[in-house]
């Protein structure tokens, strides 16, 4: 677990931490300070970050909740060795927040191990797509909280597995920066149905973010015979513009990077072509 993997996790996975992601990391830095000045847990010297056991987490819950309750009686507490001006963190009950969402972390990166290790027995697509579904527990639609986690682990999942397939590049330009680049549906995930294949990995495209927009959105598609790029005709009347040649003129009919594994489904992206590309 690492900082940046915790503040992602709070602001892509967790809807009711995704404002608090940085305040989060910050009660965490605070409690690496405070928490070596206690002796009730031995934590050998290491950060929060390299404590992935949840029982262990539950004991530091347990304990900061106590320090906080002590800090607000006025008694003497673990954060009296801290500064200042982070009072306000353990006062707010920030800290002990911190380490519940910390736990969460813990246990979603469990869950991707896991998640991994299905992908790496099985060969068959579909049957990656459905055991996926029942290891997310995706199995059921809501809007409540939990399912809204559920959901987002699922396609944080999905853009991982995606992105590991194709090398971490964009298969039309080649682009290999993490941020730039999505695992792009090619049956969209809202199509009800085909739930069976949300998490099957013939039917994702790694795309940098201009392409993933305009494949979402119908503008561009890829041949189901030879993978090549077709444009559409809502694009094509752009092209006295300035920027087509340099976005969109330079991949019409140009061929996908392939995968290592896994190369997108046919039918699928005959699929895209007719129910979501605009039409030449």
């Amino acid at each position: 677990m690492t900082r940046q993997g915790f503040i992602d996790f709070n602001s892509r996975l967790s809807p009711e931490n995704s404002r608090k992601a940085t305040s989060y990391a910050m009660a965490i830095k605070i409690l690496d300070k405070v928490l070596p000045y206690q002796s009730a847990i031995d934590l050998q010297g290491r950060s929060l970050y390299e404590i992935s056991d949840v029982a262990t987490i539950d004991s530091l819950i347990s304990l900061v909740l106590d320090e906080q309750a002590k800090m607000r009686r006025g008694e003497k507490s673990i954060f009296d060795y801290g500064k200042s001006d982070q009072s306000s963190y353990p006062l707010k009950s920030f800290c002990s927040a911190a380490l519940k969402s910390l736990k969460g972390y813990a246990i979603y990166e469990q869950e991707v191990k896991d998640a991994d290790r299905i992908v790496a027995r099985e060969k068959n697509p579909k049957k990656i797509s459905a055991k996926l579904i029942t290891h997310f527990d995706l199995t059921k639609e809501g809007d409540d909280i939990a399912s809204e986690t559920k959901r987002r682990k699922g396609q944080d999942y999905f853009r991982r597995m995606i992105l590991s397939i194709y090398g971490g590049r964009c298969v039309l330009t080649g682009i290999d920066i993490p941020q730039l680049l999505l695992a792009s549906h090619i049956i969209p995930w809202a199509d009800k149905t085909h739930k069976q294949d949300r998490l099957n990995p013939c039917n994702g495209i790694c795309l940098s973010a201009l392409y993933d927009k305009a494949f979402d959105q119908g503008l561009i598609t890829f041949s189901p015979d030879d993978y090549s790029v077709i444009l559409s005709s809502a694009l094509r009347e752009n092209e006295t513009k300035v920027y087509y040649d340099k976005h969109f003129g330079c991949i019409d009919g140009r061929k996908i990077i392939f995968p290592t594994d896994f190369a997108p489904n046919r039918d699928f992206l005959a699929y895209h072509r007719e129910k979501v590309f605009v039409g030449m």
